[in-house]
């Protein structure tokens, strides 16, 4: 077996970003307007957990309630200062009959700004390892409003243990990175042309 770990650009994703200017507790959704994305169980959550910070939702949504925080679609670089300004990147797929969401690479990215993770267990990168439970993030229920809830407010109310789960995901990113990814294509092919040869058959 051969490991091409999903990866960003992450001297991109991790170059220096705009100051953060609110110190208040600040969790960010990013994603597209689709029920599997979970954006409906996160401001539910939201709202549970009644905390004194900022939600901010960045994609193509409408009809968002006012006192979210909604800039619209972003590109990149604009994108990497919300990752920076954050505590939290809330990930809170869900599984629907045509999907499953297969990693969210928005992880990858927030990681690179030492945000922290808060992932449902139907995301890819929590299955997969990246998103570690209690190191650089929590993993919550897939769906569950109120566990998403209780983790928002356990971070919130532990400032010190969110910079440390961030600081971890920086630490842990570092290891999805291209030339991993490169690598480990590089090594399955090249595996599979020498088996090719020894066997005298053609590689499908």
């Amino acid at each position: 077996m051969f490991v091409a770990p999903q990866a960003v650009d992450n001297e991109f994703w991790s170059a220096p970003a705009a100051p953060r200017v609110d110190e208040r507790f600040a969790a960010l959704f990013v994603g597209r307007a689709a029920r599997e994305k979970g954006l409906a169980v996160a401001l539910r959550a939201w709202r549970a957990a009644a905390l004194n910070g900022t939600f901010t939702v960045v994609g193509d949504h409408r009809s968002l309630p006012a006192d979210i925080v909604a800039p619209g679609a972003l590109d990149p670089s604009r994108l990497r200062n919300f990752y920076a300004a954050s505590d939290v990147l809330v990930v809170p797929s869900i599984i629907t009959r045509r999907f499953i969401e297969p990693w969210g690479m928005v992880v990858n990215e927030a990681m690179n700004q030492g945000a922290a993770i808060i992932a449902s267990d139907a995301v890819g990168a929590a299955a997969g390892g990246l998103v570690r439970d209690g190191r650089n993030g929590l993993i919550v229920p897939a769906g569950d409003a109120s566990a998403l809830a209780a983790a928002l407010r356990s971070l919130a109310g532990d400032r010190a243990r969110c910079a440390a789960m961030g600081a971890a995901g920086r630490a842990d990113v570092g290891g999805h990175s291209l030339d991993a990814w490169a690598s480990g294509f590089a090594q399955a092919l090249e595996f599979s042309v020498s088996k090719s040869a020894r066997t005298g058959s053609v590689a499908r």
